[in-house]
């Protein structure tokens, strides 16, 4: 009987990392398609509306650096918010 509990509370705990990674990879792609959004605003006022391009830079560097620590977009709409992984 307690080989089945101890199975049954292995597998509670893989179920439970899994979760927890599925929340922290949402999480990422969530905040990469943030910096995505921030980064199209910045380039349309630079563009359109003659703001300087040090917004543009910073945004870039933020970008390059979540893509370093978390992995580069797939373009797969299932992996999260505008498809980022």
């Amino acid at each position: 009987m307690s080989g089945f509990l101890d199975r049954a509370m292995e597998k509670a705990k893989e179920t439970v990392a899994t979760g927890k990674h599925k929340a922290d990879e949402f999480q990422a792609n969530r905040a990469q398609g943030d910096l995505y959004k921030q980064l199209g605003a910045a380039y349309y006022a630079e563009q359109r509306q003659g703001a300087s391009h040090d917004e543009v830079a910073r945004l870039l560097g933020l970008l390059e650096e979540h893509e370093r620590v978390h992995g580069r977009s797939t373009g797969n709409p299932e992996d999260g918010p505008m498809g980022l992984a």
